[in-house]
């Protein structure tokens, strides 16, 4: 029996990992993996070698808070600073320039930030994440599968696709403290997960969850797919040929006068900003803050301002759970598709805070799948025999949350369900939006191949289903609320 990780070990590795988020150091290394597109270059990777080798004889008494918490061999050590770098590097990529293409610039950044989180935190408590990581990882692919032949296994193509060196040496380890064993069959040498290895990993997965590991990872694999921020914008104006009227119903719907200081949250690159009208509503004489949580997004808005000669606009980086002004600042709050992505209480709670007596919230938010159409109960059924179908997916809440809470926030609200129509017939848009992004499905579970084997399976499944229905019966009706609430203090 493997005994559990000391308390102390678990609680330093979930401060350390809350000062990874503080300071922006991820372990993601799939967001620098694409597919038919080259998101970092072979120089790039060499610069990030030579920063890792650097980071990594700078202190040879790193450890992994684990079983026995022996120093890291020079090799692992190295290896765990070069997939932090990659994984910071893209991150920043697509964070402050809105791509997952990864920049010369953004690999000097990624250097700066882990040497500063090094410098005042030490290498242990991030090893003794990466190292969590990467057995969860290990122990993953072999739960899904049952077996995996050894030479895969040891390349990492199925799980681990970003490395570009056998795991042979952790497969060594593993075999050492008979987490996995050997198995010969029809000529060939298989890797299987021991009993002991199952409770391995649930050990790791609970700490990675305690942490909050395992809820950013989650996040940051549903952009992995996405090379850019403009996709979101574009395939929702694909997929809805209404969308600009919906916006201009919002901003009609919140009441806002010209003349009002208005704070806009999860702004994007701008879409309600500017297409929707608000910039006028709000009028010269008046104030708009528009932000959004993600820098690449307000840069690509501020690119865009000057074509629509909106000078009473202002940018800034916040998220709707920490709102960076004074209490009673804005007479009106508004944002479009943002409240899902977000801790909705906390939201709330900060946006009631921010405004002024009798001052307005006012949002659209996407709904689960409560319906769905037989052409895509079809399409999606390998989700439902899989058991991977999302009955409260991470990003669509159900329509009962805003109503059951808006009470303790509000002292009056309206919430108003209403029924889109969405054009499905754009196959890969919507497996990409609605699968690979998370709403549709739970993929908690699937290692990396087997999320690529899924996705195309339902773009296939797509395309057939296409065939047989035609791209004008391909309309899926969806719900969304419309939430109003007043503040009077």
């Amino acid at each position: 029996m493997i005994s559990r990780i000391q308390e102390d070990a678990v609680s330093v590795v979930q401060s350390g990992f809350e000062k990874m988020i503080e300071q922006q150091v991820v372990i993601a290394p799939w967001l620098a993996v694409s597919h038919g597109e080259k998101r970092i270059s072979d120089n790039q990777k060499r610069r990030l070698r030579q920063f890792a080798q650097e980071l990594s004889l700078s202190d040879e008494e790193v450890k992994v808070l684990w079983l026995d918490s022996r120093p890291l061999n020079p090799v692992t050590r190295e290896r765990a600073y070069y997939e932090t770098l990659l994984s910071t590097a893209a991150y920043l990529s697509y964070m402050r320039l809105g791509t997952l293409v990864v920049t010369d610039e953004m690999i000097s950044v990624s250097n700066s930030l882990l040497r500063q989180y090094l410098h005042e935190n030490g290498g242990s408590a991030l090893t003794s994440v990466y190292g969590r990581v990467m057995t969860y990882l290990n122990a993953q692919v072999l739960r899904y599968y049952g077996r995996l032949q050894e030479d895969i296994f040891i390349s990492g193509q199925w799980h681990r696709p970003w490395i570009d060196h056998p795991i042979d040496s952790e497969l060594e380890t593993a075999l050492q403290y008979e987490l996995v064993q050997r198995v010969q069959s029809d000529g060939q040498t298989y890797i299987e997960l021991t009993n002991q290895g199952e409770e391995l990993y649930q050990a790791c997965r609970d700490d990675l969850q305690k942490c909050g590991y395992i809820q950013q990872s989650e996040q940051l694999m549903r952009i992995a797919n996405f090379t850019s921020m403009d996709d979101y914008e574009q395939m929702m104006e694909r997929a809805m040929a209404d969308i600009q009227i919906h916006r201009n119903t919002l901003v009609q719907s919140s009441d806002i006068k010209p003349s009002m200081k208005v704070l806009e949250l999860g702004c994007g690159a701008g879409a309600l900003t500017f297409k929707g009208g608000l910039f006028q509503t709000v009028g010269t004489n008046g104030q708009l803050i528009a932000t959004d949580p993600a820098p690449g997004m307000l840069e690509r808005a501020r690119n865009r301002q000057s074509s629509y000669g909106a000078e009473n606009v202002q940018f800034q980086q916040a998220a709707a759970e920490k709102i960076p002004f004074s209490g009673s600042t804005f007479d009106a709050v508004i944002g479009m598709f943002f409240l899902q992505f977000t801790n909705v209480p906390q939201a709330l709670k900060e946006i009631t805070r921010v405004l002024r007596p009798n001052g307005t919230f006012t949002t659209l938010v996407g709904l689960g799948y409560s319906h769905q159409e037989e052409f895509l109960k079809e399409w999606f059924e390998p989700l439902s025999t899989k058991g991977l179908t999302a009955e409260s997916s991470v990003n669509l809440p159900d329509e009962n949350l805003l109503p059951s809470i808006a009470g303790e926030y509000f002292s009056t609200y309206d919430c108003e369900t209403q029924e889109w129509l969405f054009d499905f017939s754009q196959i890969e848009d919507v497996v990409k939006f609605n699968v690979q992004a998370g709403a549709m499905a739970d993929l908690n579970g699937l290692p990396w191949a087997a999320r690529n084997e899924l996705f195309e399976e339902l773009i296939e499944r797509g395309y057939k289903i296409k065939a047989k229905y035609g791209a004008d019966a391909m309309k899926h009706v969806h719900k969304v609320q419309l939430f109003k609430g007043t503040v009077t203090k």
